[in-house]
């Protein structure tokens, strides 16, 4: 690390593991800055004035001259941005693949802005680094280091085959041909998670008996004492390039994997994993091969993850001469190779 660098991670979130991770391994600080209801857009114009104001306070205070900054929103960008002007700091936008999303279309022209401005954009693949490229920016695609994660809190299982579908009932997961999968197979117990108060009642009351919704879980407690004490995870997308950080969670405490059926995630996840149909015979037939293969799978993660973690650190050094003071002692010319020679970082 050059030591000439002092950086921030800011993250307009209640929690954001991702942040969280690339401060622990950058050496600065994690501030989660959060008023109101999170994600309710009838808040935004209110809490996005109320965010801006703290984290401009707390960035002036602490003084860092490297600003990592989880984008969406882009407004929390452009916040740091505004700092930059005034102190000289580089930022790197982290872009997490919602960025992209269609609700964000409207605001293409200040993330372009914002993107060419960055010292560097974080993505997660390929496909998001040529979108970036052909903004103007300096995409680096770093995936997950699998970093030692907390023990947590145990959370207590069912005798039997245990898997844990990791939710938040977001619109990309398909939690239907979950419960319809559960239902074909009464004796595997599965445990689905995700804040309950999305979801109508009658939802739960209709699920089979084999199925236990666990509601929200403390990230760093009962969370990952589920991900622990089960024999598998499933963790599921429709949406085509976006990175499954549940699966990456699952994978660094050694617990086998079930993920969707992408070109992208079977590039990403290189060991441990099956992969599955959004659909409930898919997701079905994949519970029974993990059920006969899970001891196997498990074998595969260590391997996995330690070259991961070597081409997470060559990505890092890379970020790190991209964020560096200009005038540091230590400042090297920057490395970064762009658009399709980037490596994915979970290949071997």
């Amino acid at each position: 690390m050059n030591h000439d660098t002092k950086w921030a991670a800011v993250a307009w979130a209640p929690y954001s593991r991702r942040s969280e991770m690339f401060a622990r391994e950058l050496g600065g600080k994690l501030h989660c800055i959060h008023y109101l209801r999170f994600q309710y857009p009838l808040h935004a114009p209110v809490k996005y004035v109320l965010q801006a104001i703290r984290t401009l306070q707390i960035l002036f205070r602490e003084r860092p001259n490297a600003v990592h900054v989880q984008n969406p929103p882009f407004v929390c960008g452009l916040t740091v941005y505004l700092y930059s002007l005034f102190t000289d700091a580089k930022f790197v936008f982290e872009h997490h693949s919602a960025a992209f999303d269609p609700p964000w279309d409207w605001a293409l022209p200040f993330q372009k802005f914002m993107v060419r401005r960055a010292a560097a954009n974080v993505v997660t693949n390929q496909h998001w680094a040529d979108v970036i490229a052909g903004w103007g920016g300096k995409p680096l695609v770093m995936y997950d280091p699998y970093l030692d994660l907390p023990e947590g809190k145990p959370y207590p299982l069912k005798p039997g085959f245990n898997v844990a579908f990791i939710s938040t009932f977001a619109p990309d997961e398909p939690v239907e041909a979950v419960l319809e999968a559960a239902a074909q197979l009464p004796d595997v117990h599965f445990y689905i998670t995700g804040n309950k108060a999305k979801m109508p009642a009658d939802f739960f009351a209709s699920a089979p008996a084999n199925v236990t919704f666990t509601g929200f879980l403390d990230p760093g407690g009962e969370y990952l004492g589920l991900l622990r004490a089960a024999d598998a995870a499933i963790v599921l997308t429709t949406r085509n390039h976006t990175l499954q950080l549940g699966g990456c969670e699952a994978l660094a405490v050694g617990t086998p994997l079930i993920t969707s059926d992408w070109p992208y995630l079977q590039e990403l996840f290189t060991g441990g994993t099956l992969f599955a149909a959004n659909t409930a015979e898919g997701i079905r037939q994949a519970v029974i091969q993990m059920r006969a293969h899970a001891a196997e799978l498990a074998t595969e993660i260590e391997p996995f993850r330690a070259e991961s973690r070597r081409l997470w650190n060559e990505r890092m050094r890379q970020l790190q001469e991209l964020a560096a003071p200009e005038d540091g002692p230590n400042r090297q010319p920057a490395q970064h190779v762009p658009g399709n020679q980037d490596k994915p970082a979970a290949t071997p």
